[in-house]
């Protein structure tokens, strides 16, 4: 299971994504707009492999097993280069839209690290201290 910041972390680029491609509509021509969709869209779809890929790869590794997520890295980066190949030489987008699109999950990961810098965390509570709390 995906620790919540990184689930916080996924979700904040759908939010983000969803706004600037928004935005992008209503403000921009369509070349950019285009451009911040398709760069949000490919982000996204990033984070979410990428997410799946090291939670399998860590839950192997706790276990003493060795998975298959740390040689799907390699087809997965390929993969992302040749769809940013393909957007950027054969779409009609802006190539400076879609790179500002794709970088949405910086924004996404300033976002969490600040609410997790000023969210307080609770405190664990030993099994002493349950015991009295249950009884």
């Amino acid at each position: 299971m995906a620790k919540p910041s990184i689930l916080r972390i996924e979700r904040l680029n759908y939010a983000v994504g969803a706004v600037t491609a928004i935005g992008g509509f209503i403000t921009q021509s369509n070349r950019v707009a285009l451009g911040l969709a398709i760069g949000c869209a490919l982000t996204c779809a990033n984070f979410l492999v990428l997410r799946k890929l090291v939670v399998k790869w860590t839950t192997d590794a706790a276990r003493g097993e060795t998975g298959p997520a740390p040689y799907l890295m390699l087809p997965k980066m390929v993969g992302l280069m040749g769809a940013v190949a393909i957007a950027i030489l054969l779409l009609p987008i802006d190539a400076v839209a879609f790179v500002i699109g794709y970088s949405i999950f910086l924004v996404s990961i300033l976002i969490e690290t600040v609410y997790s810098a000023v969210t307080p965390t609770p405190m664990p509570t030993t099994t002493s201290e349950q015991e009295n709390t249950d009884g």
